[in-house]
């Protein structure tokens, strides 16, 4: 009974690496299908801001006007941005290039959505693991 109890759980491990792995491999399907770009204008845009940031710092984004966006109006930045994104990318650069990983900020960029993407199939796990019942948590993972 214990080997089978073994099994089950390494099983289930597997599993969940498998489904982050897949996870991954479709968000990345775009990069290696037509090369790391970024391919939309809001996300291009967020690229732009995150360079900034990284450039001049939190209080120069937040108070900067952008004359490139929404041509000809402009747009206030700090005001209009939703900042997650932006910090996620500027933090995950700042860490790597602290452990001397030299990476562009735009593979960043490009990158964090399949890393995400993982996260959230580990997270849905989480969720997914607090019902009581063992037969519809297996049916909705």
């Amino acid at each position: 009974m214990r080997l089978f109890d073994t099994l089950r759980e390494s099983s289930k491990y597997l599993a969940l690496i498998g489904i982050c792995v897949l996870a991954f491999s479709i968000r990345l399907f775009s990069v290696v299908k037509y090369e790391s770009v970024i391919h939309e204008f809001d996300p291009y845009f967020n690229y732009r801001v995150t360079q900034f940031l990284l450039k001049d710092g939190f209080y120069e984004m937040w108070n900067w006007f952008d004359d490139r966006t929404w041509y000809p109006l402009g747009r206030v930045v700090g005001g209009t941005v939703y900042p997650g994104l932006i910090f996620t990318a500027g933090s995950i650069y700042r860490i790597l290039h602290f452990f001397n990983i030299p990476i562009d900020v735009q593979e960043v960029c490009v990158l964090t959505a399949p890393l995400f993407s993982a996260f959230c199939a580990l997270a849905c796990y989480g969720l997914v693991s607090q019902l009581d019942d063992a037969e519809t948590r297996w049916s909705l993972l």
